[in-house]
């Protein structure tokens, strides 16, 4: 690859990276690995496997460099400051984020939402709100059991909108979870999130995440990495989270009251390498975006909330959710 001694963009010390100079990277980059790659297979002289001499581990020089290219932007994130972490913020508590930048970073919130998916736990789907979710790209709509005995659908992916959800690999690649063709998924599901809830991001609650009816069927049945792969089912895997941000957002009250999300959040820059957030209670929730806030606070009887879907026994529901938020952190320094 190029001299690491010369940089891809150059840029001062204090300078801003701006999406010009990120994308220019990004493009440079993936030159450079391409250009590698081309030639270190150009000066092999000798074939083992003539029917697989393009090929490794059953990819292409494009599958390849595309690989090498996500790894080492994702190395380049974090060199260059850039820092995304999803908290648990209790009211009044003060979350010291310790970052090490070494400088006080531009800080960004953005709050996780709560969205309604049909999870498979305890050899049942049923209905359910999570934070993080798992779920194949096909499973758009998936039926549920109510508590009458009927079923109805819950859309995991918003009808007549765009396709929500992050590559599954791509998280793996992020949190640098290690695994071979022949690791099965339900291994691989399980280092994740013990690769995702380590520090510095939170530990979240168990009944805050979990995974849909095909995870459950593939995992049930110790798909390999490599089976996944083969029937095209490894790009169709997404980590599906939902962090928004709105600016003078009207609520439902008459008159409308504007406030933004996430509201009541405070930042502190400690010193060079620590930040604290922290919130002031309660937390304003919006009825008709927070399904769970709605079903639980503001309207317990709602027809779209299966009742047995969550249950509030011995949980003050209500004060939970004025004393907690979740958060979607972004640091850059």
């Amino acid at each position: 690859m190029t001299d690491t001694t010369v940089p891809y963009v150059e840029q001062a010390p204090g300078d801003i990276l701006t999406a010009d100079a990120w994308n220019d990277m990004q493009r440079k980059i993936h030159a450079d690995i391409e250009a590698s790659s081309q030639a270190a297979a150009a000066s092999v002289t000798h074939v083992a496997n003539a029917d697989d001499a393009a090929h490794l581990e059953g990819k292409d020089l494009a599958a390849l460099t595309a690989e090498v290219t996500k790894r080492v932007l994702d190395d380049v994130r974090g060199r260059t400051g850039y820092q995304q972490l999803f908290k648990v913020v209790k009211a009044d508590e003060p979350t010291i984020i310790e970052h090490g930048l070494g400088t006080m970073p531009l800080v960004d919130l953005y709050k996780l939402e709560y969205f309604e998916v049909a999870c498979h736990e305890d050899e049942e789907t049923r209905a359910s709100f999570a934070t993080f979710y798992l779920v194949n790209r096909e499973e758009r709509r998936v039926r549920v059991p109510t508590a009458s005995g009927g079923r109805r659908s819950i859309d995991i992916q918003p009808p007549d909108g765009p396709e929500i959800g992050i590559p599954f690999a791509d998280m793996l690649t992020r949190y640098k979870v290690p695994y071979t063709d022949t690791t099965s998924l339900d291994d691989l599901e399980t280092e994740f999130w013990k690769a995702f809830f380590k520090a510095p991001n939170d530990r979240f609650n168990d009944d805050q995440y979990c995974h849909s009816p095909w995870f459950e069927r593939c995992c049930s049945e110790q798909h390999s990495v490599k089976r996944l792969k083969d029937q095209g089912d490894w790009n169709d895997m997404l980590f599906i989270v939902q962090p928004r941000k709105t600016v003078n957002y009207v609520d439902a009250t008459t008159p409308p009251v504007r406030f933004p999300q996430p509201a009541n959040v405070f930042v502190q820059h400690l010193d060079n390498n620590r930040t604290a957030v922290w919130f002031k209670p309660p937390t304003p929730h919006d009825p008709g975006d927070d399904a769970r806030a709605r079903a639980y606070i503001n309207d317990p009887s709602s027809p779209v909330i299966d009742p047995d879907a969550l249950s509030t026994e011995g949980d003050d529901v209500q004060g939970r959710f004025e004393r907690e938020l979740k958060l979607m952190v972004l640091l850059k320094a």
